[in-house]
């Protein structure tokens, strides 16, 4: 085929919501509306810069009809690697095939054949190079393993979160315990202030009939023989 000046450009996450969108179902058109819906973006922007590739690759004609046989191909995991051999045959040169012929080709030199070959600028010539290199690939499995590295892979900031975990648990356990001490019992008149302390409980009972000198007496003698020592 003649060199083609003009190749798809497709982002790869639009790529892969496609396909898991076709395996659900096949629909009859493949219009703006359809592909904003999907990609969650404008029509307008979806007329721009998806449908013209979708129709260079094949899956949809000029009257947004899809080809039924392509979007087959496309969403089967085993027919998946044939269909895009078929887009790569079909959209280009030889010449970037035989420079470029597996996805282990130095990403920087794809890009700049791109640049060289389409005329557009950086960005867009990035874009297409992925797009090639994912071709190239024929991997059905790519979404899938890229899904269960991002569910695996912690998120800045669960991983913030277990840092201060971890930093909080090891500063709790480098803490010194501190000794406290415990109060002192307060001495007593006449014993020694490591001894134990003795408690004693008297119950004096007066008749009612003692007179103010003899219940003087009885308080004396308490006195005297009970709280000497004070």
């Amino acid at each position: 085929m003649s060199e083609n000046k003009s190749f798809p450009n497709i982002p790869i996450s639009h790529w892969h919501k496609l396909r898991v969108q076709m395996k659900r179902s096949i629909p009859g058109s493949i219009t703006s509306n359809y592909v904003a819906s999907v990609l969650g973006m404008s029509e307008a922007s979806a007329r721009a810069n998806v449908i013209p590739s979708l129709r260079m690759i094949g899956l949809v004609d000029e009257n947004d009809n899809t080809n039924q046989e392509m979007a087959k191909k496309f969403r089967n995991d085993s027919q998946y690697p044939e269909f895009c051999k078929e887009v790569l045959q079909n959209n280009y040169p030889q010449g970037v095939l035989d420079a470029f012929p597996d996805s282990d080709s130095d990403k920087s030199n794809v890009k700049t054949w791109f640049m060289n070959h389409s005329g557009v600028g950086s960005s867009a010539a990035s874009r297409i190079a992925s797009f090639y290199t994912t071709l190239l690939e024929a991997n059905p499995d790519v979404e899938i393993k890229a899904s269960k590295t991002k569910k695996a892979t912690p998120t800045k900031t669960e991983k913030s979160k277990t840092k201060k975990k971890v930093a909080t648990e090891s500063n709790s356990q480098n803490q010194p315990v501190k000794d406290t001490e415990l109060p002192k019992p307060k001495s007593q008149s006449g014993f020694n202030s490591s001894s134990p302390s003795l408690n004693i409980n008297v119950q004096i009972h007066i008749s009612s009939d003692a007179t103010p000198d003899q219940i003087e007496k009885i308080f004396e003698s308490m006195s005297k023989h009970i709280y000497k020592n004070k």
